[in-house]
């Protein structure tokens, strides 16, 4: 992953921000996000496989719920609805 760093006037920015544009802020750099990791994914299989390890060795959770997780995850994505 690449690093991010906050640039002075950003911060800036950001201080003098209302809550609404703060919230927008930050959804759009979640959205971005999330389109460039997309990007740099070559497969929705290797999507799925690294989002698992991350979730089985950084959180400790087991391979049951990491793919309960996922699968939900999927349908959040394709278009379900949350919960």
């Amino acid at each position: 992953m690449k690093n991010y760093t906050l640039p002075l006037s950003t911060y800036s920015d950001i201080k003098k921000m209302s809550y609404e544009d703060m919230a927008k802020w930050a959804a759009d750099l979640f959205a971005k996000g999330v389109k460039v990791g997309k990007a740099s994914v070559t497969s929705e299989s290797a999507f799925v496989y690294s989002l698992a390890a991350v979730l089985k060795s950084t959180f400790d959770i087991g391979d049951t719920r990491a793919e309960a997780i996922i699968k939900r995850l999927g349908e959040i994505l394709n278009g379900g609805k949350e919960e």
